[in-house]
């Protein structure tokens, strides 16, 4: 099993072996994230072996940035869980400029219009956007090196996000009962928010909202015991992955859930899409749809 404690993402790791020189990381805040899909981080020395096995193990792509370049290692656990490095390049100098936490999410949705910020030697992207055209969403790109340029091209993304939480609690006995215009729904960034502003990252928010469907996942690497949660907040149903040990309350459909969150996303290409089509179902026969038929619907 591996074990890790995450690092600030501005931190160099030099490729040659090389002893490393890091800035303060807050280590705090990105420990819980990494927590989040299962992945408990205790030091530097754990840190650089989740780094080494991300490198041995990864899917690798590649980003060209003119004279630079973007090296990226995706190691797919299951479930959605992933683990992604980036490297730097430019000339002979290459370095580890990040490793962070992902969940690849299920939905997919729409977002025009948009713009992409990169911070190229931290290893980061930066999509802010409008989605579904109603709601600004800025979130971290995880898949900046899996994509072809001429996405960048369009006028609109699609794109599937989830949040990653620091922390969720549900309101132990309480249904959710929420009136049509979304009162008590909550959906803001925590740079906004008395008491969250300061440490929070560009891309954290505070969620508040309905759960309508949740399922249990156990890292196969760690073991360790998460949680899907599907939550109506409003103005965007959200997936949230959650460690359990860090859940407060019981979950079940239609309780009310209230959650910090790191947003993250990755960028769909048309493929991606429409490798997501299982196809019809032959175990059902068109009798059985049929019969479903009522006059009411």
């Amino acid at each position: 099993m591996i074990y890790g404690k995450w690092k600030l993402s501005a931190m160099s790791k030099p490729t040659s072996g090389e002893r490393i020189e890091q800035e303060p990381p807050d280590e705090a805040v990105m420990a819980e994230l990494f927590d989040a899909i299962g992945f408990e981080v205790a030091d530097e020395r754990s840190y650089n072996l989740l780094v080494e096995y991300v490198e041995n193990n990864g899917h690798r792509t590649r980003a060209g940035r003119g004279d630079a370049a973007l090296h990226g290692r995706c190691w797919k656990i299951g479930d959605g869980l992933e683990v992604w490095s980036i490297l730097y390049q430019r000339g002979s100098d290459l370095y580890y400029a990040d490793c962070r936490p992902a969940f690849r999410s299920r939905y997919v949705r729409r977002l025009e219009p948009w713009e992409l910020v990169e911070y190229d030697e931290d290893g980061e992207a930066i999509v802010r956007g409008l989605l579904n055209g109603s709601r600004d969403v800025v979130f971290e790109l995880q898949n900046l090196t899996e994509l072809d340029d001429s996405v960048f091209r369009e006028l609109h993304l699609q794109v599937a996000l989830a949040g990653i939480a620091y922390a969720a609690r549900v309101r132990s006995g309480a249904v959710w009962k929420r009136p049509a215009a979304s009162s008590g729904c909550r959906f803001e960034l925590a740079e906004k928010l008395e008491g969250f502003a300061e440490k929070a990252c560009e891309n954290d928010y505070v969620i508040n909202g309905r759960v309508l469907a949740w399922r249990d996942i156990r890292n196969p690497v760690t073991a360790a015991d998460l949680v899907w949660i599907y939550v109506d907040a409003g103005v965007i149903r959200l997936e949230v992955l959650a460690n359990r040990r860090v859940l407060r309350g019981q979950l079940k459909i239609g309780a009310e859930i209230t959650a910090n969150i790191w947003l993250q996303g990755h960028v769909l290409e048309e493929r991606d899409i429409s490798a997501r089509y299982e196809g019809v179902d032959r175990d059902y026969e068109l009798a059985d749809f049929w019969s479903g038929l009522r006059r009411g619907n």
